[in-house]
């Protein structure tokens, strides 16, 4: 090539150059090459006049995206850490505006949130600190392509159509969702104690045009987007999510399974999900007043069918996104380490507790086996000694162990040899006679 100034924005170059060292133009302008890449219609020679635009950051100039946009439109883009979450950590956006700003459009990266539908999990989420941008209640695709125009374009609209949006996530849908899938279930399926259950996944291509009347002009608003969602179950032990003072409910370790449904649209399928991942891979925009439609229709589809994302750059938002995912395992395995010496702790106790109340069953059962022998034994001592007064007697044992019974008046009473047993009443009997005689006295 022996262009000697860039074509868009008139900066001499040299001959080695392939990009615009100033506006990043490609300087070979291969049209026909690029448009049959992306699938684009073979251009009419006013759409010859578009340039594949090389999209920088403005500020520290890496490398966005390529896109064919008009040559003439004034470029710019953005790679920033701020305005994302924990599944978007690094995010970016370009834009193309006409000279006369009649003509706007905008792309802007990957975007994820998270709904739990399940309370016991979303406690356990914010247990375990996550990021509150990483939530928000899940929006149909229809409404959230609305609210966002709306927020863009700064008025309200009204919807006038609906279609596929074209472009090369359209062409590899079945692809794209076996990616999801695959790396869904690689990282968040792989953390302890989780059973992952897919309900429902989606990868659509939308696109929706919105009608405006403002005061000073009437606007149309074409936004497309590469939808994406997960429905699923998440089995989680309650000692992850409790601390584990319950006790582990089960090892659930594996059994991840997903069945999928390409391009059926979100979500429902009766059968009921604990939490739904949703959001968009990219989203395109266009904003142009009513009399620029059909131009700005034209290079929207160019710009949104064109577009590649710079290899390096996409690298580094995978590898970011890569080392939040490490760093919230390595919270997982310390929480679940926790949850599992809370789990011994909480054996421990229970065994403790089941020893001391044995224990205490057992006392309490011998104290009331003794209370009722004592009361046993005091209730026959009652009936003996009324037995006795009403029959006169009073009962004495012998040496051998019988019990005898000998008449109330008797004040002695003595064993002979053979057992024999005799009262006497007043003085006692002579010791000596008593051991003269052989006789024990019992009584």
């Amino acid at each position: 090539m022996n262009a000697k100034f860039c074509p868009r924005c008139g900066t001499g170059i040299t001959p080695e150059f392939a990009y615009s060292p100033h506006c990043g133009a490609d300087l070979k302008l291969l049209w026909q090459d690029r448009a049959k890449d992306a699938g684009i219609p073979k251009a009419s020679p006013v759409e010859r006049q578009r340039m594949n635009y090389r999209f920088r950051c403005r500020e520290s100039g890496t490398d966005i995206a390529k896109a064919l946009v008009p040559e003439d439109y004034l470029c710019t883009g953005a790679v920033t850490r701020s305005g994302g979450n924990d599944f978007s950590p690094v995010r970016n956006w370009i834009k193309a505006e006409s000279p006369d700003h009649s003509v706007i459009l905008f792309s802007e990266s990957r975007m994820i949130w998270e709904e739990y539908l399940n309370p016991m999990l979303k406690s356990g989420a914010r247990f375990a600190g996550y990021d509150p941008a990483d939530c928000a209640d899940f929006v149909e695709p229809e409404i959230f392509l609305q609210q966002y125009a709306e927020r863009f374009a700064e008025t309200p609209l009204k919807p006038t159509a609906f279609a596929a949006l074209p472009g090369p996530f359209a062409q590899n849908r079945e692809r794209e969702l076996n990616d999801m899938l695959t790396r869904f279930l690689s990282l968040d399926g792989s953390g302890p104690n989780v059973q992952m259950e897919i309900i429902n996944a989606v990868c659509e291509p939308l696109l929706m045009k919105f009608t405006a009347n403002t005061n000073s002009q009437e606007l149309t608003v074409l936004i497309g987007c590469e939808y994406v969602g997960i429905e699923y179950r998440n089995a989680i032990t309650a000692a992850m999510l409790m601390g584990g003072t319950l006790g582990m409910l089960g090892s659930l370790i594996g059994g991840m399974s997903a069945s999928k449904e390409a391009g059926t649209r979100p979500f429902g399928h009766g059968k009921k999900a604990d939490a739904i991942r949703w959001g968009f891979k990219r989203m395109y925009l266009c904003i142009t007043d009513t009399a620029n439609e059909r131009s700005a229709t034209s290079a929207f589809l160019h710009f949104v069918t064109s577009f590649r994302p710079d290899m390096t750059l996409a690298k580094q938002m995978d590898d970011a996104e890569y080392q939040i995912f490490l760093r919230h395992q390595q919270q997982a395995n310390v929480f679940a380490a926790q949850a599992r010496q809370n789990q011994i702790r909480g054996q421990q106790l229970a065994m403790e507790t089941s020893r001391m109340i044995a224990r205490n069953s057992a006392e309490i059962s011998a104290g009331i086996m003794d209370s009722w022998n004592r009361k046993m034994a005091s209730d026959s001592r009652i009936n003996q000694n009324y037995s006795e007064a009403v029959r006169g007697v009073n009962t004495w044992h012998t040496t051998d162990g019988r019990s005898v019974e000998v008449d109330v008046t008797a004040d002695h009473v003595y064993q002979n040899a053979y057992g024999d047993v005799y009262g006497v009443s007043g003085q006692a009997v002579d010791p000596e006679l008593v051991n003269q005689l052989n006789w024990t006295k019992i009584g």
